[in-house]
């Protein structure tokens, strides 16, 4: 299986990102353990963007 090498915005560790992954998977950093998601896959280069959890809102 081929993979694509991308790299971590935060701490700019090498990603290896299998070929069959899709866009909105979420992937760990193996150097800082930031949460990736996968915005976009073309042309074997991997755009990833951090993972970003809304909280729920209480009317506040």
């Amino acid at each position: 299986m081929a993979v694509y090498k991308t790299r971590c915005p935060d701490c700019d560790a090498e990603l290896d990102v299998p070929s069959d992954t899709e866009q909105g998977e979420i992937l760990s950093c193996p150097g800082c353990g930031l949460e990736l998601e996968v915005k976009q896959i073309k042309g074997g280069c991997v755009d990833l963007q951090e993972l970003t959890m809304e909280g729920e809102d209480w009317g506040e």
